[in-house]
């Protein structure tokens, strides 16, 4: 196994919502492993973020969970440059999230069709963090849930931070679309040490 990708699922998925990809991707010497949500919206969909009516979204227990799944991973010896985050949807606004709190530089993150919760905030946060994360940013053209202006915006975000920061816009609607599967593993390829 060479990589490791932590697979986010969007608002109201679960365990199950991002098995797809891995099949459908296909990627050899790739461990997928599959979060779900912490934050409970029905027995069987699950959120990255939570809505207190007081203090607006919280997403503690979500950056938690990441921090201790990364954290198991590396205490097994594996390297912290092979591991990546793919998140779609609100994944990968928990993955941006992430990231702007995030001390130390893993492999990469791969936000498809997500946007920067609270950007003011994210902001701050950001200026803080170690900008040695590559970010692959995807969205599709067409989306009329998350527009992909969203994501021109999390790109230049990122790039004021200093990050090296890809966006790429592809045809398509709100989905993570089988011609992410290259720009994916050209990433991945490229930003191994």
């Amino acid at each position: 196994m060479e990589y490791i990708i932590i697979a986010l699922h969007g608002w109201k998925g679960n365990l199950e919502s991002m098995k797809i990809i891995k099949k459908a991707f296909d990627f050899k010497n790739t461990k997928w492993l599959f979060l779900q949500g912490p934050y409970k919206v029905n027995d069987k969909e699950f959120s990255w973020y939570k809505k207190d009516n007081l203090i607006g979204y919280q997403c503690t227990a979500s950056l938690k969970l990441l921090k201790k799944t990364i954290s198991n991973i590396l205490k097994s010896g594996f390297p912290i440059n092979k591991i990546y985050l793919l998140g779609f949807s609100q994944g990968a606004c928990i993955a941006m999230n992430f990231l702007a709190k995030q001390k130390l530089s893993i492999g990469g993150i791969i936000p498809i069709s997500g946007f920067i919760h609270q950007k003011n905030k994210f902001k701050r946060d950001i200026t803080s963090s170690n900008p040695n994360t590559p970010i692959l940013l995807i969205h599709c053209h067409n989306d009329i849930i998350v527009p992909s202006k969203e994501s021109h915006e999390a790109y230049e975000l990122f790039m004021e931070a200093g990050f090296d920061v890809k966006l790429h816009l592809l045809n398509g609607g709100h989905k993570i679309p089988l011609k992410a599967k290259g720009l994916i593993r050209d990433f991945i390829e490229k930003s191994k040490n």
